[in-house]
């Protein structure tokens, strides 16, 4: 048997049920399907997935840290009390590479986001300021990615090369850069 509410007509656009069923679908203001709030999601999403790179690579590189002093840096005995000073210097040169890496993703977790606000929207172009932030952002997953290629190639049981060491510097240079040209993006007035 037929439900006779199937053949009711639907509400009008001027309806109070018509709005309340547009605020329940757009979730009372926020459109989950609007281009601008895509935007958003995928610039939180492609900035984690640059954080975690770099997470990655400083996991790595405490790992390779653990190794070095489990290989070169014994317990102190009686007979060498101190561990030998150019091995201990190599142990904090490792420390040392994850922690500038670890601090450029901290800035990275930390950096500021596009408000949602009327005021923000009347003085920049929401979309086109979206996608400047979009394309840092996919530079940032890329220098990410690379860095963690050049810190998986470290071999395990020698220490950092200055060589390698100064290119994974200036992978995390390009990447400070990046997030300050995306604060500046997002700095309303100049």
């Amino acid at each position: 048997m037929p439900d006779p509410a199937d053949d009711r007509p639907l509400p009008g656009e001027d309806s109070r049920l018509y709005r309340i069923g547009v605020m329940l679908l757009n979730g009372y203001g926020y459109n989950w399907y609007r281009l601008d709030n895509q935007m958003r999601a995928d610039d939180l999403l492609v900035r984690s997935r640059a954080s975690e790179h770099l997470e990655s690579a400083a996991a790595r590189l405490r790992d390779l840290e653990g190794r070095y002093r489990r290989k070169y840096l014994p317990p102190p005995t009686r007979e060498h009390p101190d561990p030998d000073p150019q091995r201990l210097a190599e142990a904090h040169r490792f420390r040392g590479v994850a922690d500038r890496i670890l601090e450029i993703d901290t800035r990275l977790r930390g950096a500021a986001v596009p408000p949602d606000d009327k005021v923000w929207l009347r003085q920049r172009g929401e979309l086109e300021t979206l996608q400047r932030l979009g394309k840092c952002d996919v530079v940032l997953t890329a220098g990410a990615k690379e860095l963690v290629e050049i810190v998986a190639g470290l071999p395990a049981d020698i220490g950092v090369d200055p060589v390698v060491e100064e290119q994974i510097d200036q992978y995390l240079g390009h990447l400070a850069a990046t997030l300050t040209r995306r604060g500046e993006i997002l700095a309303v007035l100049r």
